[in-house]
């Protein structure tokens, strides 16, 4: 009689076990089926979507572009509102893209907004009718690739030339910029090589990444190669270990810097005189950036008689650099200044016979040749660093000797 309970107790619980079983079966079941119809909806529902395709255009904002597109205001400044959540609507620019995808009642689904190809912003209609914004993910190929090239007119020519963008030129021309004047420098014939990393997505060109390595090579040859040492600071060093980087810029003018007086003896334009030029002037169009040559404090802004319209900028170690009759002045009196900052634009203030900057070196009052001194050194890799270059250095420099393009 024992045994016969034992065996029905064992009955009913297998039975409820198995019903338990049917039941969660039942439920995966049904969430499937749901999530099929609900799939099934959404396929249909986004079958009928139409796209719509618009630019942002000169004094325009984001929601009268929409509106112009017969959206109607309610909805323009629906999703004007959630994309702004991500992205601030006060740095769009002129020819931003966008999308818009409308289904078959008019609403909008979803927006798509284009600043670049790595800068995209969506809003995604959801499931209950709530918009979500958010940045996708935005997965790019990196390849390094060397280019050799040839100068046969400008260095901007033959960049484009040679299927690149002027943005490699700039990048380029600031590893040597401490040693090379672009705009007086370039011959003919001289050439440049330049190992550098592009990023595409889905096959077309992004942007530039890191110049690894370059070399010009001219009447002088000037080499680089782009290291993080530990004890020191990350950037472009020669191959003897020794940074690229110098104290001073080699002009106050990028590209556009003729010379048309030199430092020293001349006779003066206006007096007729035989005299000393205590700098170098640089011709240019009105108008032009001028940019600080070193790191320093802004000492002087203002008139200051036959310079014109200048800036005196105070430096480390006793330096002073002049920029003489500009045009308009951009920094103030005690500003921190950067090297490469523009802060005043070319002009013919003062005595002059054109748009030019009259630039000049002091070390503590005594004027210097900006051409021809000897200015002060950064600091050379050393011990370990250096022995870490060198093998670095090596390896990656077979690029700039080995492959040509």
């Amino acid at each position: 009689m024992a045994t016969e309970a034992v065996y029905i107790r064992r009955r009913i619980i297998l039975a409820v076990i198995l019903l338990a079983l049917l039941w969660l079966i039942g439920l995966g079941i049904g969430a499937g089926v749901r999530k099929a119809l609900r799939w099934n909806e959404n396929r249909i529902r986004f079958s009928k979507i139409r796209m719509l395709q618009g630019r942002l255009q000169p004094g325009q904002v984001l929601f009268d572009a929409i509106v112009e597109m017969d959206i109607s205001r309610e909805a323009a400044a629906e999703i004007v509102s959630a994309v702004g959540k991500i992205l601030d609507l006060r740095s769009l620019q002129v020819r931003d893209e966008f999308s818009l995808f409308l289904n078959e009642d008019g609403r909008i689904e979803k927006l798509i907004y284009e600043r670049s190809p790595i800068d995209q912003y969506f809003v995604v209609r959801g499931e209950f009718g709530e918009l979500h914004a958010f940045r996708p993910a935005i997965f790019l190929k990196k390849e390094t690739i060397t280019k050799e090239i040839t100068i046969e007119s400008s260095l901007f020519e033959a960049m484009l030339k040679a299927g690149e963008k002027d943005s490699l030129v700039f990048d380029f021309v600031d590893i040597f910029a401490w040693d090379i004047d672009f705009y007086t420098y370039p011959r003919v014939g001289d050439r440049i090589k330049i190992y550098v990393e592009k990023y595409f997505k889905d096959g077309e060109f992004v942007k530039y990444g890191r110049i690894l390595a370059a070399q010009y090579i001219g009447r002088q040859t000037f080499d680089a190669v782009y290291f993080e040492p530990r004890n020191n600071q990350p950037g472009y060093y020669g191959l003897d270990g020794k940074p690229t980087e110098k104290f001073f810029l080699k002009t106050p003018l990028k590209f556009t810097g003729r010379i048309t007086s030199y430092f020293g003896w001349r006779r003066d334009p206006f007096t007729h005189r035989h005299g000393r030029h205590r700098g170098v002037d640089f011709a240019s169009y009105y108008g032009a950036p001028i940019v600080a040559t070193s790191d320093g404090i802004v000492a002087f802004t203002g008139w200051n008689g036959p310079y014109g319209r200048m800036v005196r900028v105070r430096h480390a170690n006793g330096y002073d650099t002049y920029y003489g009759h500009c045009s308009k002045i951009l920094a103030a009196n005690g500003q921190k200044v950067r090297q490469g900052q523009t802060i005043a634009t070319v002009g013919s203030t003062g005595r002059s016979t054109g748009p030019h900057c009259h630039y000049e070196i002091r070390l503590r009052g005594a004027n210097l040749n900006p051409l021809q001194f000897n200015q002060p050194k950064k600091n050379p890799l050393k011990g370990k660093d250096l022995e870490d270059f060198k093998a670095y250095s090596k390896k990656v420099w077979r690029n700039i000797e080995g492959n040509k393009s």
